[in-house]
């Protein structure tokens, strides 16, 4: 018969010891089939202890001692796991960033005020075409009849608009390009 089958409280000290020495080898092996490195399994069942342990007072086993633990072991490699696939696709975005493309918001506040600056130098009308297509994500048609133009004014309007855009930001052509994703993810989700 198992000698911690019946714990269910786990703040006395000596209970506590005692069910550490009974699970710690066996906790760690089954970490291990989910994590397939020994430093980071006993790792895991070394912070469920000692979480187990921190919060005894609060934690209410209903279950045997042993399915607890195994439980929360479990939990925490599945979390591990997850956490070390967010990393990995962070690492692989970062590789596939272009050479020299960094967006910290220094340059990012640059750019918005080279993009301002490029935004006055277009005329009064091509210049409300070009926010209403780019800032408020409208159809050209949809200017069109708000302005009461034809698609054609709207489109050569905005030929003209990105020309001059594009010659303003050129020494931030990458960046331009992130900052107009930025606006179109923002105009998406809000």
């Amino acid at each position: 018969m198992e000698i911690t089958k019946n714990i269910t409280d786990l703040s006395n000290k000596n209970t506590f010891e005692k069910v550490f020495k009974t699970y710690y080898q066996q906790l760690s092996a089954f970490a291990f089939q989910y994590v397939e490195s020994h430093e980071i399994a006993e790792e895991i069942v070394q912070d469920t202890f000692t979480n187990v342990w921190s919060k005894s007072d609060q934690i209410e086993i209903r279950t045997a001692v042993k399915s607890y633990l195994y439980g929360a072991v479990r939990n925490a490699c599945l979390n591990y796991i997850k956490h070390k696939k967010i990393e990995r696709r962070y690492e692989e975005q970062e590789q596939r960033k272009p050479e020299g493309f960094e967006t910290d918001f220094l340059e990012l506040d640059e750019l918005q005020k080279e993009i301002d600056e490029g935004l006055a130098q277009l005329p009064e009308k091509c210049r409300q075409i070009f926010e209403m297509s780019r800032f408020e994500d409208k159809k050209y048609k949809e200017i069109a009849e708000e302005l009461g133009l034809s698609i054609k004014t709207v489109e050569n309007q905005m030929g003209r608009a990105l020309k001059v855009m594009r010659s303003a930001l050129s020494r931030h052509l990458p960046s331009f390009i992130f900052w107009m994703i930025s606006v179109l993810q923002k105009n998406l989700w809000g």
